[in-house]
């Protein structure tokens, strides 16, 4: 076997690799839209409200905690993207841009301080979820590190919505 038919069956596996990824992630997105239609059907809301992507995060803010809570999630999501954008030094050599690891502090706390904020968020989110469909702390811990399992239960489960809880 020559080089140029190892290169071939490497790329070929690494392609063949990445289409089956895609699907299963596929997959993965399609059972989610299914399970948080019936969480949302559950609560009274349209199921379609689950297929748009952000509109989805924004109905189950309004199903469980607030919509104020969503802006303010969302805010700090958008200041963690753009603080990490532009917290590394870019230099431009010929055709290439180059990070030089020299970034801006200030930027760089700003968005440690944004990640530390969605990282409440979600707790809080995942607390309150499981709160208004009458699950409890530990149900709450399962969607936060485990939320496809757990959202597909609180979807296809015997959860019943009972609005949100303070």
């Amino acid at each position: 076997m020559n080089d140029t038919t190892a290169a071939a069956v490497g790329v070929g596996f690494i392609a063949g690799s990445m289409v089956i990824l895609m699907l299963i992630c596929f997959v993965l997105y399609v059972l989610m839209v299914i399970a948080q239609w019936k969480m949302f059907v559950k609560a009274g809301e349209p199921g379609w409200k689950a297929i748009i992507p952000v509109y989805n995060t924004y109905t189950l803010y309004e199903i469980v905690w607030d919509t104020r809570a969503f802006w303010i999630y969302l805010a700090t999501c958008a200041l963690y993207f753009v603080c990490t954008a532009f917290s590394g030094a870019y230099v431009v050599e010929g055709n290439q841009i180059l990070v030089t690891g020299q970034g801006n502090f200030i930027m760089d706390i700003i968005g440690f301080a944004a990640s530390i904020g969605m990282l409440i968020f979600m707790v809080m989110s995942s607390v309150k979820t499981a709160l208004a469909y009458g699950k409890g702390i530990v149900f709450a811990l399962g969607l936060l590190f485990l939320p496809n399992i757990f959202t597909l239960i609180l979807g296809f489960g015997d959860a019943r919505y009972q609005g949100p809880q303070i």
